[in-house]
């Protein structure tokens, strides 16, 4: 629902033009001349008038935005709506030092299956003897990388182009620096230094056995590059569920199991179940954005009660029947003294782990607070801006939504006029076009 759409006489007004055309009429009331009249019709232009015009839209737009968040906040509550916080499964791992787990996409309920890492994929580095980073080079570098995407000659002088030795550390990074510069050979280089001694190290780009690399030529300076440290490596894995077991390889430790279903990303060797179930964090977040929203409009309708008869309802409404206060507090939610509401995230956890089922009806079920507090924002956007705003208006509003005026008479206000003058227009094309045809006649009377 929206508070942009005015009820009345079974049509709807932008709210914005709603409040202006009510302005009018209401000042249309403490007149009697033309003049009068005539000036009323520029009503929004003055600055008593347009100060009230522009706190009026303001809070109006406050109005809206608040409740269709809180709305919002609570359809990713209740069971009763798509995509609610409960129905969406993800997966999960029981020991996250041997392999983490993520949904990729629509999950099973129950899953559960076990996983066992026999190794892990890893890079190939080679690295070179280490050398004191100030010690002057002896000999020069010309060597060759011949990587999964392609073959590099790096050459690197020992001299200077002044005739001065160049450092180890010069010549490595000069080395380092060459080898990165080309992206083609699945290859990266840094400088490793070691409590003043430095190493030239080579490493994959990429894990498995496919990305492995070998190092030939004159190594010089850079003595023991062409020797692996850590070759390249495919990682190798168990995955049984109902008794079947089935063992992979993978050139990389993010892998797909479950189908494709779940991301898996193996860490080290070992054994971990990954299962499919409710995100408690999830819920608890969307519990906490109900909670917020909640604060947001009563905090909203309590500093704008005295605009309407209609806000002081809603305010009303919202601040009494959430919930019972035994069922709340179950679900570690309470009430300040300011008349906040609060969350203990950590006692609606310990909740879900007690009766899951318990806190999935009392927070989304038919009667539950999710429910509730969507109904009482629903039915405060469906209201009329004649009740939500009656005394801004000069009036004194009663009864239900979309009827309102005091009676009638002299002192009758706004929004009666505004009732009157819709259901005047719902009477069909002649009154529109009678009503149009006498505003011209006036104007050219002006």
């Amino acid at each position: 629902m929206s508070i942009s759409g005015v009820s009345g006489g079974g049509y709807g007004y932008s709210y914005s033009s709603s409040i202006n055309n009510l302005l009018q009429l209401s000042s249309l009331k403490t007149t009697s001349s033309y003049s009068a009249i005539k000036a009323a019709s520029r009503v929004s232009s003055t600055s008593s008038n347009t100060s009230a015009y522009a706190s009026v839209t303001s809070f109006l737009k406050d109005y809206q935005s608040e409740l269709t968040g809180l709305e919002a906040a609570a359809a990713k509550l209740q069971t009763s709506m798509s995509g609610n916080v409960f129905t969406e499964l993800e997966a999960g791992s029981t020991d996250e030092s041997v392999a983490t787990a993520k949904k990729s996409w629509r999950l099973e309920a129950g899953m559960d299956l076990n996983l066992e890492v026999h190794s892990i994929a890893q890079a190939q580095k080679n690295v070179s003897a280490s050398n004191l980073a100030a010690d002057l080079a002896e000999e020069d570098m010309e060597f060759e990388i011949a990587g999964p995407g392609g073959n590099q000659t790096v050459s690197i002088s020992s001299t200077n182009a002044n005739g001065t030795k160049k450092t180890y550390n010069q010549m490595y990074q000069e080395a380092a620096r060459a080898v990165n510069g080309n992206s083609k050979t699945g290859v990266k280089a840094s400088v490793q230094n070691d409590n003043g001694k430095v190493s030239l190290v080579l490493t994959g780009k990429s894990t498995g056995t496919a990305n492995s690399f070998t190092v030939s030529g004159k190594t010089g300076a850079a003595a023991g590059l062409e020797y692996i440290e850590n070759a390249a490596a495919d990682a190798s894995y168990t995955v049984t569920q109902d008794g079947y077991s089935q063992t992979y390889t993978s050139d990389t430790n993010k892998v797909n199991i479950a189908y494709g279903r779940v991301d898996v990303e193996l860490k080290k060797e070992g054994t971990t179940n990954i299962y499919s179930g409710v995100d408690t964090d999830r819920i608890t977040d969307a519990v906490q954005d109900l909670v917020d929203s909640y604060n947001a409009v009563t905090n909203l309708l309590e500093s704008n009660s005295g605009r309407g008869v209609g806000t002081a309802a809603h305010l009303s409404s919202f601040q009494r029947g959430m919930a019972h206060e035994k069922t709340l507090k179950a679900l570690g939610i309470s009430f300040n003294k300011a008349g906040d509401m609060v969350l203990d995230k950590e006692k609606l956890v310990e909740a879900m782990e007690k009766d899951y089922d318990f806190v999935v009806d009392t927070l989304g079920g038919q009667f539950g607070l999710a429910e509730n507090a969507a109904q009482k924002a629903d039915r405060a956007l469906s209201d009329s801006v004649q009740r939500i705003v009656s005394n801004d208006l000069g009036g004194k509003t009663s009864g239900s939504s979309g009827n309102s005026g005091n009676g009638g008479g002299s002192a009758a206000g706004a929004g009666n006029a505004y009732t009157q003058f819709a259901n005047f227009v719902s009477g069909g094309a002649y009154n529109l076009v009678n009503y149009y045809a006498v505003g011209m006649l006036l104007n050219t009377m002006a």
